[in-house]
């Protein structure tokens, strides 16, 4: 498995991206191809792709970092690949590369048998959920628009009140400035 920026892959491997994205996150939670190709061109934001031998599209991972914390937005693996610990592989790989940073991503709320499986996943690699109350605000205006409740999780341990409020003051100062 290697890992290349997403601007350094070909038009073809670029479109698989953008394809996997797609499917991989429902429309209200991500953005569109246009607002995501804006919020890459902000220097905290960073479109990682892990490909094969073959040069294959194994998953893709976007995140953030803005000082001590790394925000991981967006975890996708290739259908076709799942099963064989990419996710887990890539969720280690990055915290090997930032020992130093507050490591935050954000799942649904456990309420059905997939969401408590992501719950599991990210706890067996040491994230924590968080009791804080938390609805993402949309990433669209108008009558797309849908706000959506989800659970912050952080690595080795839970936030502190200050460290949740520079984290949402995050996602609203920066995150959400790029949006439809």
């Amino acid at each position: 498995m290697k890992f290349i920026d997403f601007h350094e892959t070909n038009p073809d491997l670029r479109e698989a991206v953008w394809k996997l994205y797609e499917d991989s996150f429902p429309e209200h939670e991500r953005r569109s191809r246009t607002a995501q190709s804006m919020a890459f061109g902000n220097s905290g934001s960073h479109g990682r792709i892990a490909i094969g031998d073959e040069g294959e599209l194994l998953a893709l991972l976007f995140y953030w970092i803005e000082g001590d914390i790394l925000y991981v937005e967006f975890l996708a693996v290739n259908p076709q690949m799942r099963g064989r610990n990419l996710g887990s592989r890539i969720v280690e790989r990055l915290l090997e590369l930032y020992p130093d940073k507050l490591v935050i991503l954000e799942i649904e709320p456990p309420e059905d048998e997939m969401t408590v499986r992501r719950l599991n996943f990210y706890r067996r690699l040491g994230f924590q959920p968080n009791d804080y109350e938390y609805t993402h605000p949309s990433y669209h205006t108008g009558e797309k628009a849908h706000p959506h409740p989800l659970t912050i999780m952080s690595h080795g341990r839970t936030l502190s009140q200050n460290e949740f409020d520079r984290f949402k003051a995050f996602i609203d100062g920066v995150i959400l400035s790029y949006k439809d």
